[in-house]
């Protein structure tokens, strides 16, 4: 009798983990493919960011010189695109290396930081559109006030 719960547990046991194995292995590639996707949609997001940043000189251009350093101070946000765009080059050479031997907390820990990264650049690009809309007023105030007095 107790020789056959025991088989019968081993046997559990070794379904049991059997199942979680198979389960760890099906949810790799589902995982790798959602890292994959926050990539590039962060990276799309990059480039749409520099873009939008790249249009604002133009902008600052036309404004009267008080009106441009306020408008400037957004112009050191390049940069920050730039090392941004980096860091994702980088975190991509490290999943090209190390996606078969990482770890599920890992390829879960680099799908929540590019979440996070993603979230905070919706953020940014928010604050982008509303310097632009003001910038846009300023400059349509301005080209109201030469009309009304040439």
């Amino acid at each position: 009798m107790i020789y056959a719960l025991g088989t019968i547990v081993a046997a559990t046991l070794i379904l049991a983990g059997s199942w979680l194995r198979e389960r760890a292995l099906r949810r790799r590639p589902a995982l790798l493919a959602a890292i994959m996707d926050e990539a590039d949609a962060l990276e799309a997001e990059l480039h749409a960011c520099r873009a939008r940043l790249r249009e604002i000189p133009a902008l600052v251009a036309t404004l009267p010189p008080s009106a441009q350093l306020s408008a400037r101070a957004t112009l050191v946000a390049e940069p920050q695109v730039q090392a941004a765009l980096r860091d994702l080059l980088s975190n991509r050479l490290w999943l090209k290396e190390h996606a078969a031997t990482a770890t599920l907390a890992e390829l879960e820990s680099a799908r929540k930081a590019l979440s996070t990264a993603k979230a905070a650049l919706a953020t940014q690009l928010e604050r982008l559109a509303d310097v632009r809309a003001e910038l846009e007023a300023a400059r349509s105030s301005q080209a109201t006030r030469a009309d009304a007095h040439p």
